[in-house]
């Protein structure tokens, strides 16, 4: 399973010694002119429509993209932002951040950004950069490239989350019983049977 543990200094050998990482094989890394995407986040926006935006510039920066993956929501710990089990169809958020953040954001371009990161770290995951660190390098190539330097996406995904919100660390975490699918997710991936 991957997981997205948020503090800057989690141990990730486990992950890593499992899995090999795809910098031995040459990531693509393209570009993409972030003026395009810079006010992408700013409106009021379901899972759906981040994630749209999410697979958009990970393909753009890294050439790699999937379809049918699916979104739920559980009480999981609160060091514990998402995860994605390796192999499976589904990205498990972390409602009791979501909703902490929801509180705490001071725009729809904050909380958004937010989203993007986790769904992003996520994604890159799905996609084959199931290394924790590489996989946080490629978050905040993917959001900078997107979005440019100053935009909260590409702040967020530089550092630890902790440190930026300090206020996420007196949550109380859940233990990942209660899980919600989340409905209308990758839609773009969804074609129409009649």
């Amino acid at each position: 399973m991957a997981i997205l543990d948020l503090s800057l200094h989690s141990d990730t050998k486990h992950i890593r010694s499992l899995f090999p990482s795809s910098k031995k094989s040459g990531a693509y890394i393209g570009s993409l002119n972030h003026n395009s995407f810079e006010p992408a986040l700013d409106n009021e926006m379901d899972f759906d429509n981040i994630f749209s935006i999410v697979k958009k510039t990970v393909k753009q920066v890294t050439g790699k993209s999937r379809a049918g993956l699916g979104l739920a929501l559980s009480n999981l710990p609160t060091g514990l932002g998402a995860f994605w089990q390796v192999g499976g169809n589904y990205i498990v958020m972390n409602e009791i951040l979501l909703d902490a953040m929801r509180h705490i954001t001071k725009s729809t371009r904050e909380m958004n950004s937010f989203i993007y990161v986790i769904l992003t770290h996520e994604y890159l995951h799905s996609v084959g950069y199931i290394d924790e660190e590489e996989a946080r390098i490629m978050t905040h190539k993917v959001a900078e490239a997107a979005f440019g330097k100053e935009h909260p996406a590409s702040v967020m995904s530089a550092g630890d989350l902790w440190r930026q919100y300090p206020i996420l660390l007196s949550l109380e975490g859940g233990d990942g019983s209660m899980l919600k699918i989340v409905s209308k997710f990758d839609m773009d991936s969804t074609s129409y049977i009649g």
